[in-house]
């Protein structure tokens, strides 16, 4: 992997956390606080817009991969 991709990976991954929490803190004190730290945190506004409008069974789910058991 060089070193761009390392980055964009990184990043990713403190995005995904930051996204992550602010889902949770929109369950815990709203949804106009939770805007508002993911937009302190340089959030995009269309992800902000799709993760805190959207219901909680919209979002994708990971689901484990089945594993054949014999």
């Amino acid at each position: 992997m060089n070193g761009n991709s390392e980055i964009t990976r990184r990043e990713d991954v403190w995005s995904a956390a930051i996204v992550q929490y602010g889902i949770v803190l929109s369950s815990i004190v709203g949804i106009a606080d939770a805007q508002r730290y993911l937009q302190s945190r340089c959030i995009p506004l269309h992800v902000i817009e799709r993760v805190l409008c959207a219901p909680i069974d919209a979002r994708r789910i990971p689901t484990r991969a089945k594993v054949p058991t014999e």
